[in-house]
């Protein structure tokens, strides 16, 4: 099969953003959204019909992938507007070029979030300047996109441009090579990695780097056993962008380009994201072969080296707990998860932990019978003042905890000990609780020696019922449960993982 590009193309390669989303979709997520927010996610057959409907065309399902592949979006936090776009150098030395806005009002478009997967949309503003598209999304929710972040299907116009430079000469050594998937033209110096001429000479089936992350990356972990996962294996060997363009922050957790991981999209280092310990970019949980079960929210507490440092599959290894780092691993997920702030530590706490034991991978805590984990985390509670704060400090019952600053609690590791710039708290979203009417213990003044004591201020207690409410089962399981991630269940994470062996 000749995958050359013609100037003029094949009418069999006339692929819309219907044919496009159509193989991305695959069966529609049965999933609800990741946190907070209970959004009205439609089922899978009214996505079908509403596809149908709009363009005439029914669904196919993605092939080689029994998996998901555009999942029903959560809001979270990223409906501010993106800032302006710093201009990214090509890889490899490569002049850069300015991005020409292929985009249209009311068209149908995947955009990446921030956690690297795909969600279906619809562009109703775009921003030239900024280089985003403002784009209303399946449960409703809207935001900013950036372009680099948006996927479209391949234009039903007579045309074949390169989905990168956009122009369409496919002359030797760089001729335009069509995505077997979504139909769109790649020059073979454009594509990331470039594209070898054995392809071109070859039958066998080639997908674009878009489509092989759209078809292996998901909830938990990426594929890590079949032909798309080794495509995969080989995708991440390269990066998409030039890291050294890239301006970070002080703390090396946000950058102005909003590039990250081996797909180049949006991130969020305090959610479900890898640091390499080596080049110190961040990975998404879903772009990532190594994990052997889900990753809890700002859970840092590992050593990792990515694909492209290690030259070939990624090193993971587990770093040590402590109660302390439990307690506030566990308060920092459920303050994400229910958007409150303070935790019953019995009820609440205590049956979180319980629940993801297994996913906390405890090392030498594992063995801790149930019963007693209890005593060891009400002792860390009670012990770090400066990080947890009890309810009775704001006239509540002392058995509720909560954290003083909501930020992931910071691993033991040299890199993140080098860190002098002190951790932001995550602004995106906000806890519902009231300030503290006490002073952080173990702050007072001392006058010439003698330790003077501040006065207590009295609080009026608003008006409201202040009985202890039991708490009640949810209706619905943990977005961690409901996701069912084929993995192996041996805790041992010392050794490099292989995309063959996992």
């Amino acid at each position: 099969m000749k995958r050359v590009a013609q100037l003029e193309r094949p009418n069999e390669c006339l692929w819309g953003i219907s044919q496009v989303t159509s193989f991305m979709l695959g069966k529609w997520s049965s999933h609800h959204s990741e946190v907070f927010l209970g959004n009205q996610n439609k089922s899978c057959n009214s996505s079908q019909e509403m596809w149908i409907e709009r363009t005439g065309v029914p669904q196919i399902d993605s092939t080689g992938v029994g998996n998901s592949v555009v999942h029903k979006r959560s809001p979270l936090h990223r409906n501010q507007k993106s800032p302006s776009l710093t201009k990214l150098s090509s890889r490899d030395g490569q002049k850069s070029k300015k991005p020409v806005c292929k985009f249209e009002e009311g068209q149908d478009v995947l955009a990446r979030w921030s956690d690297g997967l795909f969600y279906l949309g619809t562009i109703k503003k775009i921003n030239k300047l900024k280089q985003s598209c403002f784009i209303i999304f399946e449960d409703s929710s809207k935001s900013w996109v950036l372009w680099k972040d948006i996927q479209t299907g391949a234009t039903e116009t007579g045309e074949m441009v390169c989905t990168i430079c956009q122009e369409e000469y496919s002359e030797a050594p760089n001729e335009m090579v069509i995505c077997d998937k979504c139909g769109q033209g790649y020059h073979q110096l454009c594509h990331t990695p470039n594209i070898s001429s054995n392809v071109i000479d070859s039958d066998d089936k080639w997908l674009c780097r878009q489509c092989v992350f759209a078809t292996t990356t998901k909830r938990g972990g990426a594929l890590k056993k079949g032909p798309n996962a080794k495509a995969l294996q080989v995708m991440k060997q390269t990066l998409p962008y030039n890291v050294a363009d890239l301006e970070w922050d002080a703390g090396h957790k946000t950058n102005a380009q909003q590039c990250y991981c081996y797909c180049g999209g949006p991130g969020d280092w305090y959610l479900k994201m890898l640091q390499c310990c080596k080049c110190k970019q961040w990975f998404h949980e879903a772009c990532v072969q190594c994990l052997q079960k889900p990753m809890l929210y700002g859970d840092r507490f590992y050593t990792f080296i990515c694909s492209v440092c290690s030259s070939g599959p990624e090193y993971l290894k587990r770093l040590p707990l402590q109660w302390v780092d439990i307690a506030h691993l566990c308060l920092y997920n459920l303050s994400v998860i229910h958007k409150k702030k303070y935790f019953d530590s019995e009820l609440e706490l205590m049956t979180y932990i319980n629940e993801n034991w297994d996913r906390l991978h405890p090392g030498e805590l594992a063995d801790t019978p149930k019963s007693e984990r209890y005593e060891y985390v009400l002792e860390a509670l009670n012990d770090y003042k400066t990080m947890f704060m009890s309810g009775k400090e704001i006239k509540k019952k002392k058995h509720l905890f909560g954290l003083r600053i909501r930020v992931p609690p910071c691993p033991p590791n040299a890199a993140f000990k080098a860190e002098k710039e002190p951790e932001g708290t995550s602004h995106e979203f906000k806890i519902k609780g009231r300030k503290s009417s006490k002073p952080v213990p173990d702050h007072r003044e001392v006058t010439n020696g003698v330790e003077r004591k501040g006065k207590k201020k009295s609080v009026c207690r608003p008006p409201g019922p202040y009985t202890r409410k039991m708490i009640q089962k949810m209706s619905e399981p943990s977005i961690l449960e409901k996701e069912p991630v084929i993995v192996q269940e041996s805790p041992i994470l010392d050794s490099p993982s292989t995309t063959g062996e996992i």
